[in-house]
């Protein structure tokens, strides 16, 4: 039996082929959220029945933030197809393609809400398959590259990107800054998602002399920039 938090991985990073070991389907539209049916629980909650499927995230920047989509909306029709349950949902999005415009029709709040959404493609950033370590032992830390075996050892957030910090040096530089299963999710403000882009960084603030790299970190008690001393 599929589990809902795997359905809810595959409509959220939208790359799984409709039909395993097929590789003539294009890749459906990346709509960057994820969902949840409403199962028996849910529905003790409400004074009716009610179908459909729940926002429970959005992915920062993606088709389903830029459209409006909030946590807590009820999506119940997609592209014009009635949405009932996980199912239905699946369907249609694996109908569509990268640059369609779809309408969605959800309830927030009791009140029927309709936005329009252009779907974009899967960012690299998503795509990560292998975890790719690599150590800094001048600076003193290690970092991988985020996928879905990293994303379960460190229990990490749905729509974590970045590299995540898997050891810290007690001796090392970074002792006092970073912490196992913080993600580092910029490197002077440019996005990264694997170690050589982190190295790269690293490498030109050494070739030009400069005493740290700008890292914006999300870690339990939120994001923050923090300077990674490399000299």
């Amino acid at each position: 039996m599929i589990s809902v938090i795997r359905f809810a991985s595959f409509l959220a990073l939208l790359s799984v082929m409709v039909a395993a070991g097929s590789h003539a389907r294009a890749e459906p539209g990346f709509v960057g959220m994820e969902v949840q049916g409403v199962g028996e629980r849910a529905q003790a909650a409400f004074k009716r029945k009610i179908t459909g499927v729940l926002v429970k995230d959005v992915a920062v920047g993606e088709a389903a933030a830029l459209a409006g989509f909030r946590r807590g909306d009820l999506i119940v029709k997609f592209d014009r197809r009635e949405i009932k349950k996980f199912e239905d949902l699946i369907a249609a999005v694996v109908k569509t393609k990268p640059g369609k415009k779809v309408s969605v029709v959800v309830m927030r709040a009791g009140k029927r809400h309709s936005l329009t959404m252009r779907l974009g493609k899967r960012p690299s950033s998503w795509k990560v398959q292998k975890a790719g370590f690599k150590n800094y032992p001048l600076i003193g830390f290690t970092v991988s590259a985020i996928n879905a075996k990293i994303r379960e050892q460190f229990l990490l957030p749905w729509g974590s990107v970045g590299l995540v910090v898997t050891l810290v040096d007690k001796e090392g530089k970074v002792v006092t800054g970073l912490a196992p299963g913080d993600v580092i999710v910029q490197a002077n403000l440019k996005e990264i998602w694997t170690p050589s882009h982190l190295t790269r960084q690293i490498e030109d603030a050494r070739k030009h002399k400069l005493p740290s790299v700008l890292l914006l970190i999300r870690s339990a008690k939120g994001l923050r920039f923090s300077a990674l001393p490399v000299n």
